[in-house]
């Protein structure tokens, strides 16, 4: 039977079958939910959730409470610092230009194929190829070419999210082991257990700079698959470490592995091998690397990795057009034959508009690489200076180089909108830190450490957790972040939050001057 629910509405539903059913099965339905949607307990088979994933499932819910708080107070401004939103930035010309050419022409009236246009799958394969992308062990076919890859190696999606999904069903069977470096994305992280998989997760730790240490991950996926050889001896299938998540650059850290760490990536590499797992290579935040020396470097451009590699690449994060939701995927032909066959039972074919425009952005003209060099330096730019003036206000301004000192204060001072800025531009925020080695070098997001405000009272409350943390800074000037544990924070003591920095220069420094004021009122 279904409980007694007591709202107006509630009682309609219930007068409902079809719809009383529904609700049976997933109380949630029950009640209007504003915030985000439902993540969900449990994965489909009915096994709990990893720890890990646990505590950025939990996050969520936290979130629900605070933006239904925030209702109840609509007159003050909300301080909403958890997207993943980039910089308001115009969109990369190339691929506006080719999508507005696709709208303008005559092609509007046939459906696409599963596996995406050709024409453009062979523009980007170029482009993939000038950035290194080679198959060193390549098959027989006739259109196989110098670089062992073919247009068979790629194939679009509705974004890299979509890609994940298919990917992960593509390589893993129920309870397989998918190992995930934290700090991490939360919600890829939650993807794997939404297919039955397991998320394990290695930590990233201070001393190896918040960088992958090949030898851990190597005792990492032999001691899994020991565990899981005598968990399901008897089992008909015996699960394994399959993919290991390699973001790069990383979210939310910023760090990024170009060729002054190739013997790390190949390292990475030869131990994905080594236990024959694939390494699911997220490139979405590539091109928006502060220093363009410092670009990443593509896992399938390493010789003998492209097979055991998994790229994901997109417009949404780099080339400011997340609104298209353009992904794909760049694997061996095996991994690309399974996924179009999944986009095939489920979608019948991704919409056209993603391969034209990512073919825009991604192909190997000369005229590309002129576009790209002037757009993403002006890009890159704007990011830096963003991040800098959150630097300088949360550490103090003596915490930027001192050939720079001038120009970030000066920078601070124009968007102040006459709020008093030269005390915190002095003293930074008590508390608040950044912490060693965690400067970004690449997208938008900055990790906050509040370690310094651990045991500080609020009335009759004291501040123990980060829960405690971001509770605190709601109900005192309505603002929101991710929590460290939402973003896969290795170390459950740390009080950890993730700011978006690609916000209008004025919001930051107001953002600064609250946290500031917020701080002060702590005892």
């Amino acid at each position: 039977m279904m409980k007694i629910l007591t709202s107006e509405n509630a009682k309609r539903i219930a007068e409902n079958k079809a719809l009383c059913r529904l609700v049976q099965e997933d109380t949630i339905l029950g009640e209007r939910k504003d915030g985000f949607p439902e993540v969900g307990n449990v994965r489909p088979d009915g096994k709990k959730y990893s720890e890990a994933v646990a505590k950025v499932a939990d996050g969520y819910k936290v979130y629900d409470e605070l933006i239904a708080e925030g209702r109840l107070r609509p007159e003050v401004r909300e301080l909403n610092y958890t997207s993943g939103n980039p910089l308001d930035f115009l969109p990369f010309p190339g691929a506006k230009g080719q999508l507005l050419k696709y709208l303008q022409g005559k092609k509007m009236h046939t459906y696409p194929y599963s596996e995406g246009d050709d024409e453009m799958r062979l523009k980007i394969l170029a482009y993939l190829e000038r950035e290194g992308f080679v198959n060193t062990e390549p098959y027989s076919f006739a259109d196989i070419d110098e670089c062992g890859l073919s247009r068979h190696n790629l194939t679009f999606t509705n974004g890299t999210s979509q890609a994940w999904q298919f990917v992960l069903e593509a390589i893993s069977h129920p309870n397989d082991v998918i190992i995930v470096p934290g700090p991490n994305y939360g919600l890829f992280a939650i993807k794997p257990e939404k297919a039955n998989g397991t998320v394990c997760m290695l930590p990233m730790e201070k001393e190896d700079g918040y960088l992958v240490n090949p030898e851990k991950l190597d005792k990492l996926i032999r001691e899994t698959n020991e565990r899981l050889m005598r968990e399901y001896e008897n089992a008909e299938y015996i699960p394994r470490v399959v993919a290991f998540v390699n973001a790069n650059p990383n979210n939310p850290t910023g760090k990024s592995m170009g060729e002054a760490e190739v013997e790390l990536l190949t390292a990475i590499g030869n131990v994905c091998k080594k236990y024959e797992v694939f390494v699911l290579d997220d490139l979405v935040y590539r091109d928006i690397v502060f220093d363009r020396t410092r670009i990443a470097k593509p896992m399938a451009s390493i010789p003998g990795m492209f097979r055991y590699t998994i790229s994901l690449l997109g417009l949404s994060k780099s080339y400011g057009m997340p609104a298209i939701r353009a992904g794909m995927v760049v694997a061996d032909e095996v991994i690309i034959r399974k996924v179009i066959n999944l986009i095939f039972r489920d979608e019948d074919a991704i919409s056209a508009i993603a391969g034209e425009a990512l073919a825009g952005a991604f192909n190997a003209t000369d005229e590309r690489y002129e576009m790209y060099e002037a757009y993403f330096s002006e890009l890159r730019k704007e990011y830096v200076e963003r991040y800098l003036i959150m630097k300088a206000m949360v550490c103090g301004i003596d915490s930027i180089k001192e050939e720079e000192r001038e120009k970030v204060r000066k920078d601070i001072l124009k968007n102040a909108e006459g709020l008093d800025v030269e005390d915190v531009l002095e003293k930074g925020i008590p508390g608040v830190d950044i912490l060693e080695h965690l400067e970004p070098e690449s997208g938008f997001f900055l990790l906050l450490s509040f370690n310094g405000l651990k045991g500080k009272r609020y009335g009759e409350k004291v501040i123990e957790n980060e829960v405690d943390m971001l509770r605190y800074f709601y109900k005192a000037i309505k603002l929101r972040y991710i929590l460290g544990s939402g973003c896969l924070w290795p170390n459950a003591e740390d009080l950890m939050g993730r700011f978006t920095f690609a916000k209008d220069k004025t919001e930051l420094v107001y953002l600064c001057c609250k946290m500031a004021w917020a701080v002060k009122q702590l005892e």
